[in-house]
């Protein structure tokens, strides 16, 4: 896993970037970046998984590290919303989705650390362990879903609306739902030929 100084200075960039091409405004630069930081993170957690497996981790440790990097990916969501609405465009609605990927988030990053503590302490508990696989599915299937609801609506182009400031938003949203699909589908089809309990959490 990389530090923590990593993590808050990749963080810090990636808000600035977000703010600036939010604030220029350069719509599809903002979704590339986002894109870019979102399956970064998923991929971190990909290759993090890898080198776990590798060295032979109990499946609460895989899934302790699956559930800290969806949370990652939450909060980056929220940061990013709080950022640009409460200092670059206005769009009433920001404030819910803020509180709820922050809510999700904060609830990914307890539940790995509460699985990496029962494992230390010897007691992983695998009716969580299974809990958590069919989070994950929960949270694959509805990823894809939104992805796809948000392209048919059209949610990607709200930025040719005068006055539409949703724009980044609806950025954040799908970029971070391409993020949690790659991480879900990436950590399920690891475990595929687990004998016993799961891998995943969500």
């Amino acid at each position: 896993m990389p530090s923590f100084f990593i993590w808050a200075a990749v963080f810090t960039i990636g808000l600035a970037g977000m703010a600036l091409t939010a604030a220029a405004p350069q719509p599809l630069t903002h979704l590339a970046l986002s894109a870019l930081i979102c399956v970064g993170i998923a991929f971190v957690g990909i290759l993090e998984g890898q080198k776990l497996r590798a060295e032979g981790a109990s499946k609460a440790e895989l899934a302790s590290a699956n559930a800290r990097n969806m949370g990652f990916i939450y909060i980056w969501g929220a940061a990013t919303i709080a950022l640009t609405y409460t200092t670059l465009l206005s769009w009433h609605e920001w404030w819910h989705w803020f509180l709820g990927f922050a809510v999700i988030g904060t609830a990914c990053i307890f539940f790995s650390n509460t699985v990496a503590r029962d494992h230390i302490e010897g007691r992983d508990d695998e009716t969580l362990l299974s809990i958590g696989n069919k989070l994950t599915w929960v949270q694959l299937v509805g990823m894809l879903i939104a992805m796809i609801g948000m392209l048919v609506d059209g949610k990607l182009s709200r930025y040719l609306i005068p006055n539409a400031m949703d724009w980044a938003a609806q950025n954040t949203f799908f970029t971070g739902a391409l993020g949690l699909a790659v991480l879900s589908a990436y950590a399920l089809w690891a475990s595929r030929n687990d004998k016993t309990g799961s891998l995943t959490v969500a």
